[in-house]
């Protein structure tokens, strides 16, 4: 562990701890420059958190893509959920078998419906005369406006309809500890006779920062004397007050985790990493967090836990024996083995993860922890964080959501401030910037359904990509940021170059319209279905010798110019939001000069029209600027009103009088999935949007290739030099893109 990285890392946190900044600003240039470390990077990103205090408010929970809300995501967080689905799916079921009405409280890091079902599934096997079951789910979501638990739960009733037993799911927001505790104290029964479940799922150690909420959240649990209680946590002894023991503690944990990152083969590859690498670079920021600051995370070993659930009134039940020496497939690294009567994972010989199982003692209820919750709260004591009430309203069958504040008039923040950086320290305002950055386009990918957004710094007049400062919504994406990073642009080239040559922004309705000469990353372009962009040039009143350009990449569906407007002013407004303090934001009207001229005919159409989207009812056409924000149904709608009847045909936008003859008739569209027989060996009910409009198109690098057939194989033949390639569908197309780039017959 004592890499020369490290070592400067930790003089580095010791400067910062004694408030010596021009230091550590001096030691964070020398760890970043020509260093490639990612763990080293993320704890120098956190250690400059730390200095400025820059958290989300609600940061994006461990949750599948927006853009993947169909797909069965669990496998891209393996081995991880892979071993707590292992370790506590069964447990539950023989926990309920026979019980004829059950409720499940699922306190879980990421929602997943497929998993629900399968229990429900499950349970109806074991439990012939079921009578009802009852979910309740309990979890963080980054924003009201993109609620992606919505898109989840909302389908249970439906499918709990097929069956024979009574079927309620309620959904209580819980992003920060207080919300936890305020939403565990109303838990209820719904009858004397239910039998409950409770399942907790990496969310457990969010409590250790709030003094007080975990003794409160159990003792309200054992008043409801669940049947058992199940627990998967992190095996790591993360919760000292000592901020430098507690930064190598975590260096060392995390360094196995980036370790396995780097080397192992990682199911799905790339995808699976990128989301692992997101969620442990917030954690690792969280760990190095000031005290009281409401996104820090602390973490305790299973003996720390032991001492807390006894003290608390439940003691330790032994989980099944099933899966010792058990190992994971292409993973060779990881394995299953029991450890005080409890399943652990390992790394190789390091503990990463165990679940417990625990019941409650057969005593009288000791209700001294709940009122002294309530009294400590009521006064608003120092050493206790005040909860404000949200009114979580609970609806039967239903998906409910707690207040936000970017919801409240009178606020208009949604990325915290924090703290005013200092001008003299360059290297740390720099990462400061890059990760100011990431988390603006980290809520907007999340609530807009962005696949990705990309951040680009300029240089005298050169364009790089900033990798830690991009955002992947779509993990599948990550081919092509890695493509972006390879070059660079010059001003006036691609978007971005365009945006920084206009010192504002610039539109694209459709890349892939575009040539390779004004846009180099086309054949990506068109491998991915990317078409509507728009890069947006950023400058920092703190880094004045850097120039940052930004660039999102709309949905794949939303195809008409005027949604993609409608988006493109939900993401100006919150950019200039987020940016009051430390940005300028170089915006202006779309027009002739800042829109490409793929479009401009287009545009020309729109503006001298009275065309608006379905999904903005019954007001008046809006002026960009005047648009207020969409919430994440209404962009959806967006999605479905410019959605192509068929590849390469778009529907005609309407105008005023057909839109009011169709809002009478049309709601919003369901997405388009691909025939049963384009579904081979796939279950239809876990493919996403994004992919399948990719796998009904054909990709647009065919124009410049012939389909040829030869002794019964299929090739592909360049029509401007005759250079032949395999051209089967499952060989991709990236030999021929690599091709095009170098093509003797088009240069």
């Amino acid at each position: 562990m004592a890499t020369p990285g490290f070592n400067k890392l930790l003089d580095c946190a010791k400067a910062i701890e004694v408030g010596d900044l021009h230091l550590a600003d001096s030691l964070i240039k020398d760890i970043l420059t020509d260093n490639d470390d990612k763990l080293v990077k993320y704890c120098a990103e956190a250690l400059v958190r730390r200095v400025y205090k820059l958290y989300p408010r609600n940061p994006r929970p461990l949750v599948p893509s927006c853009t993947d809300l169909r797909c069965n995501m669990d496998y891209q967080f393996f081995p991880f959920f892979w071993f707590s689905e292992l370790t506590t799916r069964n447990t539950i079921v023989d926990a309920l078998t026979g019980k004829k009405r059950v409720q499940v409280i699922d306190f879980s890091l990421m929602a997943n419906g497929r998993r629900w079902c399968l229990l429900l599934d499950d349970y109806l096997k074991q439990s012939s005369d079921a009578i009802s079951f009852h979910l309740t789910s309990i979890g963080p979501i980054l924003s009201k406006k993109g609620d992606y638990l919505n898109e989840i739960l909302e389908k249970l009733p439906k499918e709990a309809k097929k069956l024979p037993i009574e079927f309620e799911v309620k959904h209580m927001v819980a992003s920060s500890p207080a919300e936890m505790v305020e939403a565990a104290l109303k838990l209820e029964r719904s009858s004397e006779d239910e039998t409950i479940v409770v399942r907790w799922e990496f969310e457990l150690h969010k409590l250790l920062a709030l003094p007080g909420a975990i003794e409160t959240v159990l003792s309200k649990l054992k008043e409801l004397k669940p049947e058992i209680m199940i627990v998967v946590e992190q095996e790591a002894s993360l919760n000292g007050q000592d901020f430098l023991e507690c930064f190598t503690k975590s260096f060392r944990y995390h360094s196995i985790i980036f370790d396995s990152l780097g080397k192992d083969n990682f199911e799905h590859g790339n995808h699976s990493k990128v989301l692992w690498e997101m969620y442990f670079r917030r954690q690792i920021s969280n760990l190095v967090a000031q005290e009281g600051t409401d996104q820090i995370v602390r973490h305790q070993t299973f003996a720390e836990w032991r001492d807390r659930f006894c003290r608390s009134g439940f003691r330790h039940v032994r989980l099944q024996n099933q899966f010792k020496g058990t190992f994971f497939g292409h993973l060779p690294e990881y394995h299953i083995e029991e450890m005080n009567r409890h399943p652990v994972l390992y790394r190789h010989d390091d503990q990463l993860l165990f679940t417990s199982a625990w019941k409650s003692y057969p005593t009288q209820l000791n209700s001294e922890s709940l009122d002294n919750w309530n009294q400590e709260s009521a006064m608003g004591d120092g050493n206790i964080m005040q909860i404000e009430s949200s009114s979580l309203l609970i609806l039967s069958g239903t998906v409910s959501s707690s207040a936000f504040l970017e919801d409240q008039p009178d606020d208009e923040h949604i990325i915290m401030e924090g703290k005013v950086w200092s001008p003299e320290c360059i290297s740390i305002n720099q990462v400061a910037a890059s990760a100011k950055i990431f988390d603006m386009l980290e809520y907007i990918c999340h609530v807009n359904y962005l696949p990705l957004a990309l951040t680009w710094m300029s240089d005298r007049r050169i364009l790089r990509l900033e990798k830690s400062a991009c955002y992947l919504n779509d993990s599948t994406m990550v081919e092509f940021m890695e493509a972006c990073g390879e070059h660079h642009l010059e001003e006036g080239k691609g978007v971005a170059g365009k945006a920084l040559q206009s010192n504002s922004m610039y539109f694209v309705s459709d890349i892939s319209k575009l040539d390779v000469k004004d846009y180099p990353f086309i054949f990506e372009a068109w491998d991915f279905g990317l078409r509507g962009v728009v890069a947006i040039k950023l400058e920092s009143v703190y880094v004045s010798s850097i120039d940052y350009v930004v660039e999102f990449f709309l949905p794949l569906e939303m195809k008409g110019i005027s949604g993609q407007r409608l988006l493109i002013n939900e993401i100006t407004n919150i950019l200039q939001k987020n940016s009051r303090n430390s940005w300028k934001v170089c915006t202006q009207e779309l027009n002739g000069f800042n829109i490409s001229s793929e479009v401009e005919v287009t545009m020309e159409e729109v503006g001298t029209s009275n065309i608006r989207p379905a999904a903005i009812s019954d007001s008046p056409p809006l002026a960009l600027s005047e648009i207020g924000s969409l919430n994440s149904s209404q962009i959806r709608e967006l999605c479905n009103i410019f959605m192509p009847t068929g590849d390469g045909v778009e529907v005609p936008e309407a105008h005023d009088q057909e839109f009011e003859e169709q809002n009478s008739v049309f709601g919003p569209q369901a997405y388009q999935f691909p025939d049963s027989d384009e579904l081979v060996g796939m279950d239809s009910s876990h493919i996403n949007t994004s992919r399948t409009s990719k796998r009904r198109r054909t990709s647009e690098v065919w124009q410049y290739f012939d389909e040829v057939r030869e002794d019964g194989e299929v090739w592909a033949k360049c029509r401007s030099c005759s250079t032949k390639y395999r051209g089967e569908s499952t060989r991709g197309t990236t030999n021929l893109r690599k091709h095009l780039r170098s093509c003797p017959g088009k240069k």
